[in-house]
Formats: C-alpha cells, sequence, structure tokens
C-alpha cells in the first residue's frame, strides 16, 4: 500500500473526534474498515478515495491468497 496521510487511531479515540467540533479537508473525519479506525481530517476528497480504494484492494489480495476467510 501506498503511503496516505492517514493516522490509526482507536475506537475511543474515534468517538472523541466524531464528538469535537474540528475542520476536515473531506466531508469524512474518521473512517473504520473491518474494525480498524482512520483519522482522516488531513485528507482531500482525492486522497481518501484513493486511501479507500488501496484498503479494498489489500482486502481483496488477502481475500484472493486465502489469507482472511469472509465467513
Amino acid at each position: 500500500m501506498r503511503y496516505h496521510k492517514v493516522t490509526p487511531i482507536t475506537k475511543a479515540e474515534a468517538d472523541v473526534i466524531i464528538k469535537t467540533p474540528s475542520s476536515s479537508l473531506n466531508e469524512c473525519v474518521v473512517i473504520e474498515h473491518f474494525g480498524k479506525w482512520y483519522d482522516v481530517r488531513r485528507m482531500t476528497e482525492k486522497e481518501l478515495t484513493d486511501f479507500c480504494d488501496d484498503l479494498h484492494r489489500s482486502r481483496l489480495a488477502d481475500l484472493t491468497a486465502g489469507l482472511l476467510n469472509p465467513h
């Protein structure tokens, strides 16, 4: 996965960020992807889209390789 301006965070940190008024370069402040939370306030819409695409590609690669069980 390429470098992205994203910070991995915990669920508790995500809850605080969500409840606290803050500025963001996109419409989101945090995202969750299969139990992992990320602070995405510093990402533009394009960067966020690219990051989400990379997350999905990585998950698909793991499923294809048999590293994850979808059930």
